[in-house]
């Protein structure tokens, strides 16, 4: 018993079968509507003008915002779950790293600019933690990977992030939403939007408000860390007094206390002797237990302020200017405990005011059907302030000691244990580092696309920048009491235990200057409506800079431009009746002197390693393959899968610093693969909803990302190696047929999975920590939108 029935392609005849009726039926409604099954096109802005990202000649992975705030991914920390190839590290906005194809996240030297590149609606970000708090009402974020120097110049050798928002709209919007979960989650979101001057200004108002609290447990004093506060302001003004002229005014006010604390991952061996020479029982490394004896208070502000103003003026059919003038601030305070023990070692306070004024003029237009072209001129101004302390506690002299007792003997100090040692020899004795960078950026850059015949476009960029940075550190030593009346033999050992912990005056002042083109070639033919086949070579550029922070002999003052040489082979292609796109991308970028930092040896056995020792790699190349695809499976169901493989290596890196423990100074690093360069990372997402009657239906999410393991340090020491892991994420939910209401469970990190997103280098010389991922949370959201 059964029915027949025909798709309509034709062919073969199906016989469906009645116990089999419901697959058939759905198999039914899905042919009977070949026109609502086929995919929405993705609009996107990365050549500066509105395009389907199926006709770009660009590697880029689009998320669309609605759909990233659905899945509850806020932040650039999160969008990596979706963006394979992505990497975002860091375990505070200071320390935030962003990297593509296997490098550029590297963090934690404040004279270093990012090799990828972060554009909030066409304004460039100085610094890194500029864009490491929650996204706000976003319409898109397109991942553009590879050099990007002619279109979005500024420190874009390893790729962008183009990070657009939503526009003041003339009809009425208004959309709340909150969020409540585990450890007392609970945000707050609102966006108002409509007319305020019919046809001619519009006004749209966005607000955030997020806490939660830690999932680390301090029990030194009962506190907890790692909590979530933040806020954010957005208002925006649409000015369109006629069809050929628009003004966007955009105010930003943003503030996040979230306090972010490592936990120890590994303890080297100098400081389990010092341990155990002083009698401390230091606690096992355990970063999972999410546990802390931290005695130092953990204190954490971030605040931004930003105003931009964009003028759109159409002068003719052919040809329109583009205006940008934007101005951004970003203060940042950080203080904590920098041994991680209830011991009185030593404490950080870290304050850093980085201003910004940028200005970008740019004439797009084209000349007849067959050439568009975009030429303009862009001026960046930053000067960023750093004032960085540390400051010892009581237990600093004898830890520092502890494991060197032999050696004061033969000095002639008859001492038998540490804690022998005077404690105000260091106890409040305060290191501080100060400095001030400005750089001063221009450029003149043009792209231009030509299409020789219908089916071929050829493209052709160039971009001259002549960059100049300047800046001075110095260093002061204060808080320390006299040894006068002290025994000769402690003056003198007191001394120099003093000037290799804390140093002496020091100061320094640099300047690095250099101009520097960016270029692209690249040719896409498309051989039907489906197909679309593209090469480029490009060639990407991030100008050197100063080290912003004291060097010795193992460290350079400054450090020279990073280069990076791509050729890509692409492939974007629609098929299965429109129903699907799969983009699939293989390239080879090979990096000149990339910009790296890692741990170095210190020159004294008392004295702090250098943690933050910026050079130059000679050469490393990055090989890979990518897949971008998407899937309308039946009219109520949709799937993602991004695949991304990477093959990053060191070509030439004969004096890379050996590992913490390791006898050599030097080591070869050559044929090894980068540092913060996952080999696999894979992304799948899974959206379906269904009607159940009365106007309502029920919908459901699932997400899974996958990424296999890599080291987080350049040096590779024990405790910074990240493993691999796999995140699962589910929704489900009721919603209103005419999305006008819904309410959304959740659950994040579905198997409650141990993974790792940061790898620190604290105290010693080999300790390292690290900063786990979040722990299973769930919660509900409910949603209006009018």
């Amino acid at each position: 018993m059964g029915y027949y029935l025909a798709p309509p392609w034709g062919g073969i005849v199906y016989r469906c079968i009645v116990p089999w009726g419901l697959a058939c039926l759905v198999a039914a409604d899905a042919w009977g509507q070949e026109d609502v099954l086929a995919l929405d096109p993705v609009d996107v802005s990365a050549r500066h003008r509105a395009e389907v990202t199926q006709d770009v000649p660009i590697a880029m992975t689009v998320l669309d915002g609605e759909q990233l705030e659905q899945a509850g991914h806020y932040g650039l920390r999160d969008i990596q779950q979706q963006a394979p190839g992505l990497v975002v590290s860091g375990h505070g906005p200071r320390h935030a790293g962003y990297g593509l194809r296997g490098f550029g996240a590297t963090a934690y030297n404040d004279g270093l600019d990012s090799s990828v590149g972060i554009f909030v609606d066409g304004v460039y970000l100085g610094r890194q933690g500029m864009a490491f708090s929650d996204l706000l009402d976003i319409e898109r974020i397109e991942v553009l990977r590879g050099p990007q120097g002619t279109l979005f110049g500024k420190n874009s050798s390893a790729g962008a992030l183009n990070i657009a928002t939503r526009q003041p709209t003339f009809h009425d919007e208004v959309e709340a939403e909150a969020s409540f979960g585990s450890y007392g989650e609970r945000r707050y979101r609102a966006t108002l939007s409509g007319p305020l001057l019919d046809d001619v200004l519009a006004g749209r108002f966005s607000f955030v408000d997020r806490k939660r609290d830690g999932t680390v447990d301090n029990h030194y004093d009962g506190s907890s860390l790692n909590d979530i506060d933040s806020q954010a302001l957005r208002g925006q003004l649409l000015w369109t007094p006629n069809e050929y002229l628009s003004a966007r005014l955009i105010a930003d006010v943003g503030r996040d206390d979230s306090a972010n604390t490592v936990l120890p991952s590994h303890y080297s061996g100098q400081s389990d002797a010092r341990a155990a020479a002083l009698g401390y029982h230091i606690l096992a490394t355990a970063p999972f237990e999410r546990e802390v004896w931290s005695n130092m208070p953990l204190k954490a502000r971030n605040d931004q302020n930003a105003l931009s103003l964009q003028l759109d003026w159409q002068m003719t059919d052919d040809l329109g200017l583009t205006s940008i003038t934007a101005y951004r601030d970003w203060t940042l305070r950080d203080a904590r405990d920098a041994d991680g023990m209830d011991l009185s070692i030593a404490y950080l306070d870290t304050s850093l005011d980085q201003r910004q004024f940028s200005q970008e003029l740019r004439l797009s237009g084209a000349l007849g059907s067959d050439l568009d072209y975009v030429a303009g001129l862009y001026y960046l101004q930053q000067t960023l302030d750093r004032r960085h302390a540390v400051e010892f506690g009581q237990d600093a002299s004898a830890w520092f000691v502890a494991d060197r007792m032999d050696e004061l003997s033969r000095l002639g100090l008859s001492l038998t244990h540490p804690s022998q040692v005077p404690s105000f020899l260091l106890d409040g004795g305060r290191q501080s580092i100060t400095g001030e960078q400005k750089s001063d950026s221009r450029a003149l850059f043009t792209h231009v696309t030509w299409r020789p015949w219908a089916r071929l476009e050829l493209t052709g960029g160039l971009r001259y920048t002549y960059e100049r940075k300047q800046g001075w550190v110095a260093r002061n030593v204060s808080g320390l009491v006299s040894l006068d009346g002290l025994p000769p033999i402690f003056q003198a050992g007191g001394e120099l235990l003093r000037e290799l912990a804390l140093g002496d005056y020091y100061y320094r002042r640099d300047s690095v200057g250099e101009g520097d083109i960016s270029s692209l070639l690249g040719a896409s033919y498309r051989f039907n409506d489906q197909v679309l086949a593209y090469a480029n070579w490009s060639r990407g550029h991030k100008a050197g800079g100063i080290n912003f922070d004291v060097v010795g002999p193992r460290a350079a003052a400054t450090f020279d431009a990073e280069r990076a040489t791509s050729l890509e082979l692409g492939l974007k292609t629609r098929f299965w009746q429109q129903r699907a796109s799969l983009d699939l991308a293989l390239y080879q970028t090979d990096v000149d002197d990339y910009q790296a930092l890692t741990l170095s040896q210190p020159e004294h056995i008392w004295m702090p390693p250098l943690r933050n020792n910026l050079l130059n790699v000679g050469k490393a190349r990055l090989r890979g393959v990518e897949l971008d695809s998407r899937w309308r499976l039946h009219s109520r169901m949709d799937m993602r899968l991004g695949v991304a493989w990477s093959d990053a290596r060191y070509r030439s890196f004969d004096n890379a610093p050996c590992g913490p423990g390791l006898a050599p100074s030097l080591c070869d690093y050559s044929g090894k693969r980068l540092y913060n360069a996952p080999e696999w990372n894979a992304s799948a997402g899974l959206d379906y909803h269904h009607p159940v009657g009365r106007g309502l239906e029920g919908f459901t999410g699932l997400e899974q990302s996958v990424r296999s393991g890599y080291y987080g340090t350049l040096e590779g020491g024990k405790g910074s190696w990240q493993p691999g892991h796999g995140l699962t994420n589910l929704r489900m939910g009721l919603r209103a047929s005419d999305h006008g209401w819904e309410v959304e469970f959740w659950v994040r990190n579905l198997f409650d999975k141990d993974y790792i997103t940061a790898v620190y280098a604290s105290l010693g010389l080999g300790d390292y920590a690290v900063m786990p991922g979040d722990p299973r949370t769930m919660g509900m959201t409910m949603r209006v939108r009018l």
